[in-house]
């Protein structure tokens, strides 16, 4: 593997699967002063921090949610300072949509991703405090989900993305 593609994957490696440093150096089998050095190399473009990246992949549901109501919230505010922009079809149409969005946020859906963030957790602090129990889990973690997600359908509840 190229060194340019252990780099890439070093990073999706400590984004996605919140391994240490050392962990991801292990696996790609290189020293782990070279993926400090590009994690810091990352840290100097804003686009490119892997730490930034790995706060904003570990978002909850509930941070999602919160995030876009804020976003719609704001949009409401620039829409009763200046009325007239609601004048504009596809800013009317946006609004609408977004409104409708809104809405479908179920709070009993939030309940769900508590259960999804709770099992992230707990998969986070095994591959920290208990790697061999971790290995041993890590082939039903996908099943969890899945039956979380189907009671989540058979209930008629939304669960954002985590």
């Amino acid at each position: 593997m190229a060194l340019a593609d252990k780099k890439q994957q070093a990073e999706e490696l400590y984004v996605r699967e919140d391994l240490a440093c050392p962990a991801i150096a292990e696996r790609l089998g290189v020293n782990a002063g070279t993926v400090y050095r590009w994690k810091a190399e990352a840290a100097q473009d804003e686009k490119g921090d892997w730490e930034k990246k790995r706060r904003i992949y570990r978002f909850s549901g509930v941070e999602l949610i919160g995030m876009y109501l804020a976003a719609v919230r704001g949009a409401i505010l620039q829409i009763s300072e200046n009325p007239e922009l609601m004048l504009n079809p596809q800013t009317a149409d946006a609004f609408t949509k977004h409104i409708s969005n809104a809405k479908k946020l179920d709070i009993r859906g939030q309940y769900l991703s508590v259960s999804l963030d709770l099992i992230k957790t707990a998969n986070r602090w095994l591959a920290e405090n208990q790697p061999e129990l971790k290995a041993k889990l890590d082939p039903y973690w996908d099943s969890i989900y899945q039956a979380l997600a189907e009671h989540s359908a058979k209930k008629g509840v939304l669960i954002a993305d985590n």
